[in-house]
């Protein structure tokens, strides 16, 4: 006869939401990149910085759209509406395209 304690290791440990933890990540990336583009934005027109090289207001731009591209892919990923894999290869391709731009456009 077993008997069935209720202090396992399983029922100790905190399950953890992999759906949360991918999504949590995916966000704070594509906030970051949507900060980082705003930002030098912001520098390039209200700031007496001398830039020796300047991108365009529209790949800026682009890019913050693709930004918030990610932050709706992570939403999805975070309700579990899409999967983490293809959010995560979707949320590559879209910030790995506005990283291409920026190096072939300075």
């Amino acid at each position: 006869m077993e008997i069935k304690s209720e202090n396992t290791v399983k029922n100790r440990v905190i399950k953890i939401n992999r759906n949360l933890i991918v999504g949590l990540i995916i966000l704070i990336v594509n906030f970051y990149w949507i900060w980082d583009n705003i930002y030098l934005l912001y520098l390039y027109e209200y700031s007496d910085f001398l830039f020796f090289m300047m991108y365009p207001y529209w790949l800026l731009i682009l890019n913050s759209i693709f930004g918030l591209i990610g932050v709706f892919i992570g939403i999805k990923v975070l309700r579990k509406s899409i999967k983490i894999k293809p959010g995560i290869l979707i949320d590559l391709f879209v910030l790995l395209t506005g990283s291409f731009l920026k190096m072939l456009l300075p």
